[in-house]
């Protein structure tokens, strides 16, 4: 096989919190009055759980994984697992699967990046992800946000959140607060602890049908990005980008900031490869994001064939990859009683999209310069605000 490029915490009070005017954050998103600086008095940097990072820094990036614990416990009001005594285990064995990943990097390409799709309450512990970047060269940009699929709900305080007259507008407040103090504690009450570790990423998702309070995450999520510049990654349920964009930019989003994820396999909800739906989501300005790269129906050859057909109509800057691996998860979610032996590990390989899917777009002829633009350029450039 011809050889490759990429083949080698402080304390605020709910009532402080929550006491935050709609009216003021609307006239803020209106005027523009809370979007970062731009020219030469701002440098962009991506942020990552150990600080901001010069995003030249961050080699091949995979946008969309989880390291180390998803945990769809809250989603169902049901208490949150314990990690117990498998935590440092989960940090050793994770750790293992990311230095892997950076292993397999040119030292041109590394060190590398992860985005941390796991949004607020759903087994996202900012310290454990701050343990495990501190074992890897492999950088950790945590995200911040509220997340539902088919198979489950949304947290309860999305839902209630979205059903609120001003809801959206205090749900924009905790993401702005996440991305520029830091993200909650899940130790205590819902609101009433943050760290210092600050989102780099907003995650938000819609079930099979977008529901209203569904709609109102979206509408959160485009204020905090335009307040912030951060960018908005999506969750969608074979179909449902499209409605996903268009809402996003409606609701004032910049469409460079904005990545329509879980692509790769019935996106219009009828067809198996949609490539004329993956092009109405790039000529919005949208990324593309294919994040199963291996899985099942996302095998790489499949994928390959999608991402050609975007390069084709002159968008290789609107292209993203990753696996949306999840080394553990708890599969007991619904139990009352928990514990620690619920975890489910999975050995997961994090160099299947810059390995197996490049040498897929090799053999259908994508040059070398554009797969690194898929892999290293197009993420530092959307994640840097």
């Amino acid at each position: 096989m011809k050889s490759l490029p990429f083949a080698n915490g402080r304390n605020l009070s709910r009532r402080r919190f929550l006491a935050g005017s709609a009216a003021a954050a609307w006239t803020a998103l209106q005027l523009g009055a809370c979007r970062p600086p731009e020219g030469p008095d701002r440098t962009a940097a991506v942020q990552t759980v150990l600080g901001p990072v010069d995003p030249q820094r961050l080699g091949a990036t995979l946008m969309h994984e989880h390291a180390p614990t998803v945990d769809w416990s809250e989603l169902y009001a049901t208490p949150a697992a314990p990690l117990g005594s498998l935590r440092e285990r989960m940090l050793a064995e994770t750790a293992e699967m990311l230095n892997a990943f950076h292993q397999s990097l040119s030292a041109a390409d590394g060190p590398g990046a992860i985005v941390e799709c796991t949004p607020i309450r759903v087994g996202r512990y900012p310290q454990l992800m701050v343990d495990l970047a501190r074992r890897t060269p492999v950088h950790i940009i945590a995200s911040t946000g509220f997340w539902c699929e088919a198979l489950a709900p949304q947290h309860p305080w999305a839902v209630r959140l979205g059903i609120e007259p001003d809801g959206a507008a205090r749900m924009a407040d905790l993401f702005v607060r996440e991305i520029t103090e830091g993200m909650e504690d899940p130790g205590g009450e819902r609101g009433d602890r943050f760290t210092s570790i600050r989102a780099g990423a907003i995650k938000i998702g819609t079930s099979a049908l977008m529901r209203p309070s569904e709609k109102a995450v979206h509408i959160a999520a485009a204020m905090a990005s335009r307040r912030t510049g951060c960018p908005i990654t999506t969750h969608t349920t074979d179909g449902g980008g499209l409605e996903q964009a268009r809402l996003l930019l409606e609701s004032g989003a910049d469409p460079g900031r904005v990545i329509i994820g879980h692509q790769g396999h019935m996106d219009d909800g009828k067809n198996a490869e949609a490539g004329d739906y993956h092009l109405q989501i790039a000529r919005l300005g949208c990324y593309l994001q294919f994040d199963r790269v291996g899985a099942g129906n996302y095998d790489c050859d499949k994928q390959a064939r999608l991402i050609h057909n975007l390069i084709a109509g002159g968008y290789e800057r609107r292209i993203l990859v990753s696996h949306d691996h999840v080394p553990y998860f708890y599969r007991d979610f619904s139990a009352e009683s928990k514990g620690s032996q619920g975890w489910r590990e999975n050995r997961a390989d994090f160099t299947i999209a810059t390995t197996k899917l490049a040498t897929s777009l090799e053999q259908l002829g994508v040059p070398s310069d554009q797969i690194r633009t898929i892999l290293v350029e197009n993420p530092r450039r959307v994640l840097a605000f």
